[in-house]
């Protein structure tokens, strides 16, 4: 609002932003064709203000390169704090103290030892959302840290390795998968050599050795991988609970879809299609209502093939202009190259944890995709 009503400065509408709105007038056409329009309707204005307004008002806000700088800088400092409740909360062992709702717990997990700890679940209240926002962070912390200088440089990185440990008493296998996976992108970046690679690596199974609870969760993605690919004998009979729970929800997205493939069903009509469909595609069926676990498979339940390919062309459209931004900052202005280098791998995690997570508070990915429209729209310095 200064910006625009007392400066005189122009209202920025990102070429990412009017694919977004598409993409919401997509959602709409789809909720109003739904059985259930005044239902459906409710998950549209959510990704309007927790999403698309949301991005556009990052955008618009920050716009300076230290405002950029500094907008990063706060992120990773909050997610800093994060980790130092989620360390207060679990190394003394002092978890029965919720930290005023900033340290909720969730379940509790065994070591196969009889040794329990208890999955630590920040202000959100939800162990695999807290660790994926926090997974996130990592990468921008890290670009940042990289490319500082002095005294904050190192300060930068412990507050990146305490995000990583507050990730890490979240206990979740998705968010390390996801960090694994961009670890070959961050190589291609020039953000990690070789031999940084191999203290990373030696660093998680150092992390894993202290935290048996979490390494039992770690080693049982293969065999879940396994069994989910009928590649077990015994497929997913023997897989836990919650494995199972989850495979039971994305079947019954994937069935909901091919009786909706063109619109889908409606958005945010997902779990309410559940029941029905759980029943007939079997597992573990859970009673009332379940979400999908899996981002891509609810678009394409709930707003079909067109919905799914909307948001798709954001994300891409997103990572496209942060790769032209990269690749011009790399070699004049290499703070700027680090910060939009950690975005653009934070939303390859976030996109990737997506693969184990629902639409649920969409707008921690929609504050990555402002931020990174914000970063990538900064001028190269002159020659």
């Amino acid at each position: 609002a200064h910006r625009v009503l007392i400066r005189g400065e122009a209202l920025r509408f990102p070429r990412v932003i009017v694919a977004a709105i598409g993409m919401l007038l997509l959602h709409g056409l789809s909720a109003l064709l739904s059985e259930r329009p005044f239902e459906s309707i409710d998950s549209v204005e959510t990704w309007l203000l927790e999403g698309v307004v949301l991005a556009l008002l990052i955008a618009n806000a920050i716009r300076t390169r230290e405002e950029v700088r500094m907008a990063a800088l706060a992120l990773v400092s909050a997610g800093a704090v994060m980790g130092m409740v989620a360390l207060l909360q679990q190394i003394p062992g002092t978890t029965e103290y919720g930290f005023f709702r900033f340290g909720q717990l969730d379940s509790a997990i065994s070591d196969g030892e009889g040794r329990v700890a208890r999955r630590l679940a920040g202000p959100i209240g939800e162990t695999n959302r807290f660790a994926q926002i926090m997974a996130v962070l990592i990468p921008i912390g890290a670009g940042i840290g990289i490319t500082a200088k002095g005294r904050v440089r190192y300060l930068i990185l412990a507050a990146t390795a305490l995000i990583g440990l507050g990730m890490a008493f979240a206990f979740s296998r998705g968010a390390i998968v996801a960090l694994a996976l961009i670890l070959p992108v961050a190589l291609a970046f020039r953000m990690l050599a070789w031999r940084q690679l191999v203290v990373v690596g030696l660093a998680g199974v150092l992390l894993l050795a202290a935290m048996p609870h979490y390494a039992k969760r770690v080693i049982s993605i293969g065999q879940i991988a396994a069994q989910g690919l009928g590649l077990d004998p015994a497929g997913m009979r023997n897989a836990d609970g919650a494995a199972r729970g989850r495979m039971t929800e994305m079947k019954a997205a994937g069935m909901l879809f091919l009786d909706h493939p063109v619109m889908g069903a409606g958005p945010g009509l997902a779990p309410v299609y559940y029941g029905e469909y759980a029943r007939v595609v079997g597992g573990k069926v859970r009673a009332g209502t379940r979400r999908s676990h899996n981002l891509y498979l609810q678009l394409a339940a709930e707003t079909g093939v067109v919905g799914l390919a909307a948001f798709l062309a954001v994300a891409l459209l997103a990572l496209r202009e942060l790769d032209r931004a990269r690749r011009r900052f790399e070699s004049t202005d290499r703070e700027l190259w680090g910060l939009v280098a950690g975005v653009e791998l934070a939303i390859l995690v976030s996109l990737t944890t997506s693969l184990f997570l629902h639409a649920a508070y969409i707008r921690y990915f929609w504050i990555l995709i402002g931020l990174g429209m914000a970063a990538s729209a900064q001028p190269a310095p002159p020659a």
